[in-house]
């Protein structure tokens, strides 16, 4: 007999119900749709009315920042400059007589004292002079024998008193003659014992050799003044040509210590001394040439070397950051901020005061706060709005 089933529904396994389910997908659909977030208002565009900028709500981008002016700072001013020579001790030798070298005894670079040798050269000019000499002193001799005769015929009536005159006369052109040949030849150390031709040119201070421009067996001129032979320096003590453009001039004086800097020695500074100012602006450059002493006892420094000049200078005028500063044509520009979210663009009369900063005469006062950061954003606005 076949099995019966059973389909009442008591009887069937346990299964879940899908609509029991249903009421709590519809609540988590809910709870998402509450959850999601809202789409951001868009901000609104900031307004501009002729040279002034507003955002809303009083509230400037992040990027914008802000400085006040400052009534009265001192800030540097960076010259540029160049090292040389002290000429107060260097010397420049040159050839006193026309010859040939025949021997030099010094090279570039050495040590030397005053009086030392540094070269030999022999001249027939030299040789001349020392025969000059010569010839004075025997003309001195029979000068001399002459007026002694001369008064021996004076006192017996023989010659005439103005014989006796023109006698004397000539032994005191003879004398002067001679003082003439000798000091010709001791100016430049030359001996006059004897007519050699030779001439030893000689170191006329204490110091190093920095310049050579000869070699043995080279012909040198008296007559052409082209470069030393020798030029002998102290390096100790050096020269700073500094080249300050007049606007600046008022901050340098005569006696004034400033600071100079090299970029061989980028975090070393030199102290120096200026010692004299030009009385004349360069028509090119319009700079003002400033001479200052370097000490320079260690030898750091260089001859012929750039350097860097800076000078603390305070000043009263209101004093705003470079970076706030536009150029527009030929006129300058900052934006102040006028209330917050506000900025408005001044044109101002200024003058660098150095790299990092702007001495204003008109367009601000101390206190105002200038834009430093976001400057150039605000003026896009302003030629956009145009």
């Amino acid at each position: 007999m076949p099995t019966s089933i059973d389909l009442h529904p008591l009887s069937r396994p346990h299964r879940p119900c899908l609509w029991r389910l249903l009421p709590a997908f519809g609540a988590l659909l809910w709870l998402s749709a509450c959850s999601h977030p809202e789409e951001p208002k868009p901000q609104a565009p900031p307004s501009v009315q002729g040279a002034t900028v507003s955002f809303p709500d009083q509230k400037a981008p992040k990027d914008i920042r802000l400085e006040a002016v400052a009534a009265e700072s001192e800030y540097a001013i960076s010259v540029p400059g160049r090292l040389g020579w002290d000429e107060d001790r260097t010397a420049r030798v040159y050839a006193p007589y026309a010859g040939r070298v025949e021997r030099v005894r010094v090279a570039l670079g050495d040590v030397v004292t005053k009086g030392q040798p540094l070269a030999d050269v022999s001249s027939s000019d030299i040789g001349q002079a020392q025969a000059d000499l010569h010839k004075a002193q025997a003309d001195q001799s029979v000068a001399r024998a002459a007026v002694e005769r001369a008064r021996e015929l004076a006192q017996a009536g023989v010659i005439a008193q103005k014989d006796l005159q023109q006698s004397e006369a000539d032994l005191a052109r003879n004398a002067a003659e001679i003082g003439r040949a000798k000091a010709r030849l001791v100016q430049y150390g030359i001996g006059s014992s004897a007519v050699t031709q030779g001439l030893l040119i000689a170191s006329p201070l204490n110091g190093v050799v920095v310049e050579r421009n000869i070699n043995g067996k080279a012909e040198v001129r008296s007559d052409v003044q082209g470069q030393p032979l020798f030029t002998i320096s102290d390096p100790g003590s050096l020269w700073a040509g500094i080249d300050v453009d007049e606007t600046h001039l008022a901050s340098f004086h005569v006696g004034q210590s400033i600071q100079l800097q090299a970029a061989a020695w980028p975090e070393r500074s030199f102290a120096a001394t200026v010692t004299s100012i030009s009385e004349s602006v360069d028509p090119n450059s319009r700079t003002v040439k400033v001479r200052a002493k370097v000490p320079n006892g260690e030898r750091l420094l260089k001859a012929e070397m750039f350097v860097t000049a800076r000078v603390s200078q305070r000043q009263s005028a209101p004093i705003v950051p470079a970076d706030a500063v536009l150029l527009s044509g030929d006129r300058l520009y900052v934006f102040v901020q006028s209330a917050p979210g506000r900025f408005e663009r001044r044109a101002i009369r200024a003058r660098s005061a150095g790299p990092q900063a702007w001495l204003v005469s008109q367009g601000v006062a101390p206190g105002d706060k200038v834009v430093v950061g976001g400057a150039l954003y605000l003026e896009q606005l302003i030629e956009a709005a145009r």
